[in-house]
């Protein structure tokens, strides 16, 4: 069995996710910077109206992997609340662009 690539640390990964949305024309901005090593929470709006927030889970291969943690304006500035409180390492992406599975390894396709 092979060994998976090691993933980057959020603080390589967000601000490359963040270059990658603006260039094709989408929004994406960092609404926390956590530690160099901590983990990355991500905020998706879908044209505009559907928020969701995706947490990244640990994996054993280290393969990404992203889960639906939360659904609606309110929910979501609860969970990113509550995961802040939580976590002060965490890092805090927001998107806005069609199909942001592209951009996001592990993430899933809506």
């Amino acid at each position: 069995m092979a060994m998976a690539e090691p993933q980057p640390p959020a603080s390589l990964l967000v601000p490359a996710i963040v270059r990658q949305v603006q260039a094709d024309g989408g929004f994406a901005t960092v609404l926390a910077k956590g530690s160099p090593f901590g983990s990355a929470l991500l905020i998706v709006t879908r044209e505009g109206q559907k928020v969701e927030a995706f947490e990244k889970l640990p994996s054993l291969d280290d393969a990404p992997r992203w889960r639906l943690a939360a659904e609606g304006d309110s929910a979501v500035a609860q969970f990113v609340e509550r995961q802040r409180r939580f976590d002060t390492d965490l890092w805090v992406l927001e998107l806005d662009i069609a199909r942001p599975a592209r951009f996001v390894p592990g993430l899933p396709s809506a």
